[in-house]
């Protein structure tokens, strides 16, 4: 968080080489093609962009002219002797929100217990590395050579009882059958014994890729379940789980 909110304007400051095509224009064609245009409403990332701005009061045009612009909303700190208020029926923070019970949802937020793996599973956890950037850097021959490939993060008691050590080489295989390329596995006390964690934004399958093609466990392609918020629509991908199997 920072202390006064506001917008800011990222620009590219060249333009992308070989045609290549930005996210944006990838998703919309896409969907284009899918009958889905509908939710796509506009024709270039600026009118898009335009569109939101304007909602919040603002421009793209102003925006490009400026770069930042600072919001009129209080800032998220608060000095000595100051008394806070909070857009909330009562001004304060709260814990149990009426608004929420008027809406139907629980006024005070309860856990609810995530449902567990078959037996003999583990649930799957994913992060990044500060080696690789998202799945961008993996024909990078500098940073591939630092870190070619994932690694299955095991904890060690569980690896003994399983008779695996770091540097053996297991598939994972999800709820649902999904089998990944083989990793090697790294026995550390720093992981649940119910957990395995790889890092995301390996196992890619597109051959042209050299280098980083079929190197290491997709986290990606072992997500096929997910788990929806219901009150703001945010989505929970660590609710699949993998057996391991030793690499023959």
């Amino acid at each position: 968080f920072f202390r006064e909110p506001f917008v800011a304007l990222r620009q590219p400051v060249v333009p992308a080489p070989h045609d290549q095509k930005p996210n944006w224009w990838i998703a919309r064609e896409l969907a284009l093609k899918l009958g889905l245009g509908a939710y796509y409403p506009w024709t270039d990332i600026e009118e898009y962009l335009d569109h939101r701005l304007k909602a919040a009061g603002y421009s793209l045009a102003e925006l490009k002219q400026k770069g930042l612009v600072k919001g009129p909303q209080p800032p998220l700190y608060f000095e000595d002797g100051i008394v806070p208020e909070f857009a909330t029926p009562s001004g304060k923070i709260e814990f149990y929100s009426p608004q929420l019970q008027a809406a139907g949802f629980d006024p005070v937020p309860r856990h609810e217990r995530p449902a567990e793996g078959p037996p003999g599973s583990f649930r799957l956890l994913y992060g990044r590395a500060p080696v690789h950037t998202f799945s961008r850097t993996q024909t990078n021959p500098i940073l591939h050579e630092m870190m070619p490939e994932n690694e299955v993060w095991l904890n060690d008691d569980v690896a003994r009882r399983l008779g695996l050590a770091s540097g053996d080489r297991v598939r994972l295989r999800n709820q649902d059958g999904v089998l990944s390329n083989p990793v090697p596995v790294k026995a550390t006390p720093r992981i649940r014994g119910d957990c395995v964690y790889v890092v995301h934004g390996f196992g890619h399958t597109a051959r042209g890729l050299g280098r980083g093609a079929a190197r290491g466990a997709s986290d990606a392609g072992l997500i096929t379940r997910y788990a929806v918020d219901p009150l703001m629509g945010g989505t929970g991908m660590s609710v699949n789980f993998v057996t391991l199997e030793p690499e023959a």
